[in-house]
């Protein structure tokens, strides 16, 4: 359904916008004024996604009974993307124009104090989980490079690959992911109670090996976000000063959705001086691991292993963790809908305040964040698995 959406809109869009913006449609091609790139794919799925959850179970005539149902969704997707595409024909142009005076600007203006902007506000955004928003204008869309063979690229992350000298400026994640952070998990490993620090070492190696290796964070992170928001300021901080530094060394290397040491390896056939990530990002663990043993010492922070009172974690085998997230979720009448992304449990409830945080967080959860009816769970890398887990039980109890 999205792809036709995208279709649709996309063709109508080359039909109508000519004759808004009484230019010929060469010159709108040529200009890119009516290409909306990824934004437009973001916009033919979220049609999709409406109209499915509208329409999936709907009944037709019995003479239309063969389009009833979910077979109604890609009709009325490519419908709706119709009047879409006009609506965009008349609005797009100044957004897109806007878009492509940014991309101008960040990627080749002024890289420096734009993505060391984009470092800081991506870090803000993660407890709440609008990251992933903010990354698509500077991994899909900032900047342009065509190749030999008259290929376009737009957006750090396709440039780089296509071989665009002038990409890879996404590299500095790589400092606090691969080296700070995890720097900083020993740091609170080492600022435990010496009862707890057995127990708090064992999930911060865990949470600091798979900042390292695949660039994923979150477990780290809510670790302190919420009991020492001054460590993640902080945080945000050096995550935005790490672009600005890898662009003024000359330092490049390939990302897809995260930086780790995978990525560092696999992607690095368009890098420059990728001998001098592990020497600055070793500089950079040193200036996390200072600043957090120093701070929570300080300030006497609560992060992990420093409470008042411990309470032992109910975490099992992700079998035996099943039923109890989903009481902690206030039962399965309470749940209306269960997803999970590659670092949190995302579910939907009936009724927010059935739901017992603090049972998620002894169940294991890093931090747990509410927005209206959606409670997200962060359980790391085993969040899939966990989703799994309790699919299975419902269907089954």
């Amino acid at each position: 359904a999205a792809v036709v959406a995208y279709g649709i809109m996309v063709k109508t869009m080359a039909v109508v916008a000519p004759l808004v913006l009484h230019l010929p449609a060469e010159e709108i091609a040529a200009k890119h004024l009516a290409d909306t790139g990824v934004l437009g794919g973001i916009i033919s799925g979220a049609i999709a996604a409406y109209m499915f959850n509208r329409f999936y179970r709907i009944k037709l005539p019995e003479y239309l009974g063969f389009f009833a149902g979910k077979r109604f969704v890609p009709i009325i997707s490519g419908l709706a993307a119709i009047f879409t595409g006009v609506i965009l024909s008349f609005i797009w142009p100044p957004i897109g124009s806007a878009i492509q005076t940014f991309s101008q600007w960040a990627a080749y203006q002024n890289p420096v104090v734009a993505f060391g902007i984009y470092g800081f506000i991506e870090r803000c955004l993660v407890p709440f989980g609008l990251h992933h928003i903010w990354n698509v204008p500077f991994q899909m869309q900032i900047g342009e490079y065509t190749n030999a063979a008259g290929q376009v690229f737009h957006g750090d992350i396709p440039r780089y690959m296509a071989g665009d000298p002038t990409a890879g400026k996404l590299s500095g994640g790589f400092l606090f992911k691969m080296y700070g952070l995890p720097a900083a998990a020993i740091a609170i490993w080492h600022s435990a109670k010496p009862e707890n620090r057995a127990k708090v070492g064992g999930i911060m190696i865990s949470a600091a090996l798979t900042s390292f290796l695949t660039g994923i964070t979150e477990p780290i992170e809510f670790s302190f976000m919420f009991v020492a928001p001054i460590l993640y300021v902080i945080h945000a901080i050096l995550a935005g000063l790490a672009f600005p530094i890898c662009i003024l060394l000359g330092m490049r290397d390939g990302t897809s959705f995260s930086h780790g040491l995978i990525d560092f390896i696999v992607l690095s056939g368009n890098s420059s001086k990728l001998w001098l990530f592990p020497i600055v990002g070793i500089c950079y663990a040193i200036v996390y691991y200072v600043i957090f043993r120093v701070l929570i010492k300080a300030l006497d922070l609560k992060t992990p292993g420093r409470e008042d009172t411990t309470e032992e974690s109910k975490a099992g085998a992700t079998s035996e963790m099943a039923p109890a997230l989903i009481a902690a979720f206030g039962g399965k009448e309470n749940i209306t809908n269960l997803d999970a992304c590659i670092t949190r449990l995302r579910v939907s409830v009936a009724d927010v305040a059935k739901v017992d945080q603090a049972g998620l967080k002894k169940l294991g959860a890093a931090g747990v964040v509410v927005a209206g009816s959606g409670v997200q769970a962060i359980f790391g890398t085993k969040s899939d698995n966990l989703k799994t887990e309790m699919d299975e039980y419902i269907r089954n109890s």
